[in-house]
């Protein structure tokens, strides 16, 4: 046997070479099968479509808009002559987000659910890629789907909810889509 005749510094540099190929073999495997996620929703308003795609370790979100800034979602909630100023404030600082917006957090820091791919969150800090040079952040991203029943009709959503922090204000945003305009991939 070769091992036989081998002095003890030559076993120990063999087996430095099979702990290095084997922790390659592991790394090779674990990102040949790394998460792939696609997503996609379009028709909101007309002109509005959204979509998120998993590359290297990455979520991206892609949101585009043919109206530009002044379709941009400003605000959620009920609107009040007291939320006005609320909503002026977010005019003035998200105006730099017009008709796209690129945005991606790191993919440890999403959860996705395997039943059903629409439904997904992301916290921890994203980067924003467009527009270049803005002072804005965001920290959260969840995707959930809402169903309203009455008497005579039921009505479900699919909402993509968007936290985008400015220095001085936290803005939560809301993009609904009809859940029939939205599609979804997840492979682990």
């Amino acid at each position: 046997m070769y091992f036989k005749n081998c002095s003890k510094y030559d076993l120990s540099h063999v087996r430095v070479k099979m702990k290095f190929l084997s922790l390659l073999f592991v790394f090779l495997i674990n990102t040949s099968h790394a998460l792939e996620y696609r997503a996609f929703c379009s028709g909101n308003r007309g002109k509005v479509a959204i979509s998120f795609y998993s590359s290297k370790d990455r979520l991206y979100l892609r949101y585009n808009n043919l109206m530009g800034a002044d379709d941009f979602p400003l605000y959620e909630g009920v609107v009040t002559k007291l939320t006005l100023p609320v909503i002026k404030i977010a005019e003035e600082e998200l105006s730099s987000l017009d008709q796209e917006v690129l945005v991606s957090w790191p993919i440890e820091k999403c959860d996705f659910n395997d039943k059903d791919p629409l439904i997904m969150q992301c916290g921890g800090e994203a980067q924003f890629h467009l527009p270049l040079n803005t002072n804005l952040t965001s920290y959260t991203l969840i995707t959930s789907r809402v169903k309203e029943e009455s008497l005579t009709n039921v009505f479900d959503m699919f909402k993509i909810r968007w936290g985008i922090d400015s220095p001085d204000f936290h803005h939560s945003l809301a993009l609904p889509f009809d859940p029939k305009l939205c599609q979804a991939s997840l492979k682990r």
